[in-house]
C-alpha cells in the first residue's frame, strides 16, 4: 500500500501538542503552576493582612483568584504559541513537501525530495490515532505524522497497519484544550 501526503504547519503543531500532552514533565509544570502561584498569592495576602495593609491584601487575593481561574487557559495558549514559533523556525522548509509512504509487511518506506528512509516494522514502538492524524513513534525517538485528510481510504490504511501486526491506540477524543490534567487529575 502506498500513500502520498503533504504536511503543513497545523500537522506539526498538532503533533507537538499531542506529544506535550502525553509528557509527565509538562503535566507536572501545569499542575505546579496552577497550585503554587495561587498558594503564593494567598501567602502574600496573609503577610500583608498581618501588616494591616488592606489594599495589598486585596490585591493578592484578587491575583490568587485570577490565577486560579485563568492559569490553565494561559498555559494552553503559551505552549501553543511556543510550539508554533518553534515549528515555523525549524520545520517550515518541510511544509507542502510531498511525502510518499509505502507500507510493506516488514518495513515502511518514507520518501520525499530529500531522500528515502526504510523503517523496519519492529522498530515502530506505538501508533496513536487522533481524530486528524496517525502518529507512528519509532524506537530512535523520531515519529511519522500522517494526516487523515490525505487518506482517501482511511480504513484501508488502518486495516493494513493492523494486518501487519500493529495495535493502534485510539485517542480520537484527544484535543489540546482538554488534554492536560486539571489540578491532580492524570491522563
Amino acid at each position: 500500500m502506498t500513500i502520498q501526503y503533504t504536511l503543513d504547519e497545523s500537522d506539526f503543531l498538532n503533533f507537538q501538542l499531542f506529544t506535550a500532552s502525553q509528557s509527565k514533565r509538562i503535566n507536572k509544570k501545569k499542575r505546579n503552576g496552577h497550585l503554587l502561584l495561587p498558594i503564593g498569592a494567598v501567602i502574600g495576602a496573609f503577610i500583608f493582612f498581618q501588616k494591616e495593609n488592606i489594599s495589598m491584601t486585596l490585591y493578592f487575593i484578587v491575583v490568587a483568584i485570577l490565577v486560579g481561574l485563568y492559569y490553565p487557559k494561559y498555559f494552553i495558549w503559551r505552549y501553543k504559541k511556543h510550539y508554533r514559533s518553534h515549528i515555523n523556525e525549524v520545520y517550515s522548509n518541510r511544509f507542502g513537501l510531498t511525502e510518499i509512504l509505502t507500507l510493506r509487511d516488514t518495513e515502511l518506506i518514507v520518501s520525499n525530495k530529500t531522500g528515502e528512509s526504510k523503517i523496519h516494522t519492529n522498530e515502530i514502538e506505538k501508533i496513536d490515532e487522533t481524530s486528524d492524524h496517525f502518529f507512528l513513534k519509532i524506537s530512535n525517538g523520531n515519529s511519522l505524522i500522517i494526516p487523515k485528510r490525505e487518506l482517501n481510504k482511511q480504513m484501508d490504511f488502518k486495516n493494513k497497519l493492523k494486518e501487519i501486526g500493529f495495535s493502534i491506540i485510539d485517542r480520537t477524543g484527544w484535543s489540546w484544550k482538554e488534554s492536560l490534567p486539571f489540578l491532580l487529575k492524570n491522563n
